[in-house]
């Protein structure tokens, strides 16, 4: 049986984004007249905390989650794989 995870100690685990794929977040953000302020006051939280996600130094599901609904993909994953041009498997 798996042991459960503090929520201090636990960690995402999954695909994390690249400053390239962060480069192309942005871009598609910008191109729906969003910025990274505007998420960050969505999730109530300071706008330099999104740009961490955004150059892949900092983890967090709610606002990964947030980015990829924003951008209309089914999965985080969906969203990363169009980043690299690829499609989601």
């Amino acid at each position: 049986m798996a042991q459960k995870l503090s929520r201090h100690n636990r960690k995402i685990v999954g695909i994390r984004i690249k400053p390239n794929e962060g480069l192309w977040i942005i871009y598609q953000l910008r191109l729906k007249g969003i910025s990274q302020a505007d998420i960050a006051t969505k999730l109530q939280v300071k706008a330099p905390t999104v740009n961490q996600i955004l150059r892949g130094t900092r983890r967090s599901t709610r606002i990964e989650t947030a980015l990829y609904q924003t951008l209309g993909y089914p999965t985080f994953e969906a969203m990363i794989a169009a980043s690299r041009g690829k499609e989601a498997v």
